[in-house]
């Protein structure tokens, strides 16, 4: 009979506390680690996303602007406005810290109106930025189109830029169309085929420059000095016109907004974010005004 000795059991080990503490401690770390940096990476790809939404909106406006401002043509009407722009009066322009902590920038709206021509057909297109009380607004749209025998063509950019606007009044309204949300920054400036900018300081008609474009150019000081208000009469036309626009970020417009729009914690918040302005440039030329010249009087 054999005899079976009995084979000690082993005693099963386990994890002490200060091993427990060490393995959660660096999985906490790992997690950490990892949320930071999905946070970031989340963060980048919203900030691409604001950041295209704002480029393709902002394009397309541009692209929109270039086409009406290319197709300005001549109303050949007696002292008739073929293209103008002016600094809207009822809102306030508004200063913006930039980078450095010292310098500014003035973002200006103004109200342009161009007149253009298709056989016989003429059509007046206004651009003005629309319930920008706060100094931020919606850039829009609208034209008016006749034949010489039903409107003279020398009244339509007149008849568009005193238009009453839809929310002001309820009657009459323009067919604005809306175009683009955000604008802060919307101005124009017209150059000679010379690449010279036309302004009231340089140049005018009242010849204290000695350069001259002629009686139908007419240059004049702003609501802001250094700004030009500037008509074309008759069958003159700039060379081209250069187009500035600047677009706020979608996100900081609904954090400004939240603040309480004109609220002074408003327009403060509106004045650090320069950084979330997107400027746009664009310098288009009108093919009727390739012309366009100043003459050195004695």
């Amino acid at each position: 009979m054999n005899r079976v000795i009995p084979v000690p059991i082993r005693r099963r080990q386990a994890f002490s506390l200060l091993e427990l503490l060490l393995a959660v401690s660096i999985m906490t770390v790992i997690v950490a680690s990892l949320y930071g940096m999905f946070y970031h990476v989340q963060r980048g790809l919203r900030a691409n996303v604001t950041q295209v939404d704002v480029l393709e909106g902002a394009r397309a406006a541009m692209d929109l602007l270039g086409r009406d401002f290319e197709r300005t043509g001549p109303s050949d009407r007696f002292l008739g406005l073929n293209l103008t722009g002016r600094l809207n009066t009822a809102y306030s322009p508004v200063v913006q810290v930039l980078g450095d902590g010292t310098s500014t920038r003035t973002n200006l709206l103004e109200d342009v109106a161009a007149l253009s021509r298709y056989n016989q057909k003429f059509t007046a297109t206004a651009y003005r930025v629309l319930f920008a009380e706060t100094g931020i607004g919606t850039l829009c749209r609208y034209d008016a189109s006749a034949f010489p025998w039903e409107v003279d063509p020398a009244l339509l950019v007149s008849n568009v830029l005193v238009t009453p606007i839809p929310g002001y009044a309820t009657n009459n309204s323009a067919p604005f169309t809306p175009i683009l949300d955000g604008v802060i920054h919307f101005r124009t400036t017209v150059h000679d085929a010379e690449g010279l900018e036309m302004s009231w300081w340089r140049t005018n008609i009242l010849f204290q420059s000695g350069l001259y474009y002629g009686p139908e150019v007419r240059l004049q000081p702003d609501l802001l000095l250094q700004e030009t208000r500037y008509g074309f009469l008759s069958n003159a036309l700039p060379a081209y016109v250069e187009i500035e626009l600047g677009v706020l970020e979608p996100r900081t417009l609904e954090q400004y907004r939240s603040f309480g729009s004109g609220s002074p914690l408003a327009r403060k918040f509106l004045a650090e974010h320069s950084g979330q302005v997107h400027l746009f440039r664009q310098r288009v030329p009108i093919r009727l005004g390739a012309e366009m010249r100043a003459v050195n009087l004695p």
